[in-house]
C-alpha cells in the first residue's frame, strides 16, 4: 500500500483532530488538515506525528482509511 492509497485520521476522545491526505508533490507528499486549515507536510514530519500514537497508552487514536477510486467508465 502506498501513501496515495490512504488517508490517515487522528482522533482524541472520539473527535477528529487532524487528517493526512496524499498529494502529488514529491517534496511534501502529505497535506495535513486541522482546525479548518491545510498544511503541506513531509514523510518524516507525518511519521513523527503517527508513530507515537501507536503506543497502547496514547490519548490519540490513528485510523488508516483506504481511498476508494471512482469506477472507470465502461
Amino acid at each position: 500500500m502506498k501513501n496515495r492509497d490512504v488517508i490517515v485520521e487522528q482522533y482524541r476522545a472520539g473527535r477528529l483532530v487532524r487528517t493526512f491526505e496524499p498529494t502529488e508533490d514529491p517534496t511534501r507528499p502529505w497535506r495535513m488538515r486541522t482546525n479548518g486549515k491545510t498544511y503541506p507536510r513531509t514523510h518524516g514530519w507525518v511519521l513523527s506525528k503517527i508513530l507515537p500514537t501507536l503506543m497502547d497508552d496514547s490519548p490519540i487514536t490513528t485510523r488508516v482509511v483506504p481511498i476508494v477510486a471512482p469506477p472507470k467508465p465502461s
